[in-house]
């Protein structure tokens, strides 16, 4: 089992997205030394001219995520972030970086639990 990095990232790549985590349209993973090893996409997010229902679930995103034990975001529910400390192990961190490369990096520079 993989210990990977979750960033919720917009449609574009290229900003941290600003709904809450589970509605990501689309995640980047990446490994404890701060390198890309895919990109997700989330079938559960938002994807602009569709029809989508907001969800807050984070079984959902754990089952897509599983390899991840760290999500990363700008925004999460604080009922289901609450879920995923407690119950499934998972260290989620809310940043106010909107470059995926500053977030990743804030934390990594921070260590576990920072």
């Amino acid at each position: 089992m993989s210990n990977y990095i979750a960033l919720s990232v917009d449609e574009s790549g290229t900003k941290m997205w600003n709904g809450h985590f589970g509605m990501s349209p689309q995640f980047f993973i990446y490994d404890r030394q701060g390198n890309r090893v895919e990109v997700r996409e989330n079938p559960h997010g938002f994807k602009r001219g569709e029809k989508h229902e907001h969800h807050d679930d984070p079984q959902r995103i754990v089952k897509l995520l599983a390899d991840c034990k760290v999500f990363i975001a700008r925004r999460m529910g604080e009922q289901s972030r609450r879920q995923l400390v407690r119950k499934m192990d998972i260290e989620t961190v809310l940043t106010d970086e909107t470059d995926p490369q500053a977030a990743l990096k804030a934390y990594l520079a921070a260590g576990p639990g920072g």
